[in-house]
């Protein structure tokens, strides 16, 4: 599976990268102090913890085709409010609808980022483009882009998905990828295509073969598969 990132909102605008990264870097920063104690160590109490930021991922990867400035250029789009034609046009919607209440097109717009295990709500806060292949009329055939991605507080990351939270155990989340379908979902989470009725069931989903690139189905845990493999 090659990295990619997909806006959240709008699911058509999206970058795959051609080739994956060599360095993935994750960084995440916590507060903490002490206070002065007369019968603590040192004069002071151990460490208290006050809080941790939100996790950065920064890496390079590459484009290429005929396409590399396309993509180049929703990628720094992705730094401006609203991220794109479309995205602007819909915050401008909500908006709208909203009576200015939700103007979605003054935020950043938040993406998902997804490779392999990694899987991360975020928004994107920088961007550096090298091009470094054109064809003969100077159109960009290869590019490498360096990127740093921000964590997105979400609201999936506060299900319930562990027994001491009163969750069933086990459940992850996986985001749909273009030409994907429950059975091949199922196929690559399980090692079987006929359990994708027991994540239809998860998720209200009537129609296997039609899925949103972009939706965020929850897997069950295996203890939920129990008997659903016909």
């Amino acid at each position: 599976m090659k990295a990619q990132l997909t806006s959240k909102m709008m699911p058509a605008e999206m970058v795959t990268f051609d080739f994956s990264p060599d360095v993935l870097n994750v960084t995440r920063n916590a507060t903490s102090n002490s206070n002065p104690s007369p019968s603590g160590p040192k004069g002071s109490t151990p460490s208290i913890f006050r809080g941790a930021q939100p996790a950065s991922l920064t890496f390079d990867a590459w484009l290429e085709g005929s396409d590399v400035k396309g993509r180049a250029e929703q990628l720094l789009d992705w730094c401006e409010p609203g991220g794109g034609m479309l995205g602007k046009a819909a915050g401008a919607a909500m908006g709208a609808l909203t009576g200015g209440r939700m103007n979605l097109a003054a935020k950043l717009p938040v993406l998902i980022f997804t490779w392999g295990p990694f899987l991360m709500e975020c928004v994107l806060i920088s961007v550096k483009v090298g091009y470094e292949r054109f064809d003969m009329s100077g159109e960009p055939t290869r590019g490498k882009v360096g990127l740093s991605l921000k964590e997105e507080p979400s609201l999936l990351a506060l299900l319930p998905t562990n027994p001491t939270s009163g969750g069933p155990p086990g459940r992850k989340r996986h985001v749909v990828t273009q030409g994907e379908s429950l059975p091949l979902i199922a196929a690559r989470a399980y090692g079987h295509p006929g359990l994708w009725r027991a994540v239809a069931d998860a998720n209200g989903i009537d129609d296997p073969f039609r899925m949103t690139t972009g939706r965020v189905p929850m897997l069950p845990g295996v203890t939920e598969l129990s008997g659903r493999g016909g």
